[in-house]
């Protein structure tokens, strides 16, 4: 039976967000990586996830679909 996650506010790929939240990342890269680990090791394959706002900084719709392809649900 698949299980339905809610989340907001990941912020891929926003440096600034670090700071402004105080998030224990040394940079995008280490925090785009610990949100994907915490994500997948939370939701799996079969799960549904509606992401409610403030998923990615970036403009490019790519970089969106590149991290929505390396996450469960």
């Amino acid at each position: 039976m698949s299980k339905v996650f809610y989340t907001s506010d990941l912020h891929f790929g926003h440096a600034n967000v670090i700071k402004f939240d105080q998030r224990p990342f040394k940079d995008v890269q280490e925090m785009e990586e610990a949100l994907i680990s915490n994500w997948n090791n939370a939701v799996s394959k079969q799960d549904i996830t509606y992401i409610l706002g403030d998923f990615c900084w970036s403009k490019d719709p790519k970089e969106w679909i590149r991290i929505l392809d390396l996450l469960n649900g």
